[in-house]
């Protein structure tokens, strides 16, 4: 919906974002992936996610994505 409100044009060509984290595979079937903080340690709410994805019939490629998303 247009209220008629212009945002201004951002320049982010420089913009420099943080790598905090990083997303791993497990062995595990019930979290083939998981989202890990920046000390190495799994991000419990985004692994209880990633569990409930699965469990609704996702596949590990969604589940992959979606751990990804959740890390940015």
């Amino acid at each position: 919906m247009d209220h008629g409100v212009v945002l201004p044009e951002r320049e982010v060509s420089g913009l420099v974002v943080a790598r905090v984290g990083r997303v791993e595979a497990t062995t595990a079937t019930t979290l083939p992936w998981v989202v890990l903080d920046s000390a190495g340690r799994p991000i419990t709410p985004a692994s209880e996610f990633l569990r409930e994805l699965l469990a609704c019939g996702n596949t590990t490629a969604s589940c992959r994505s979606y751990a990804f998303g959740l890390l940015r």
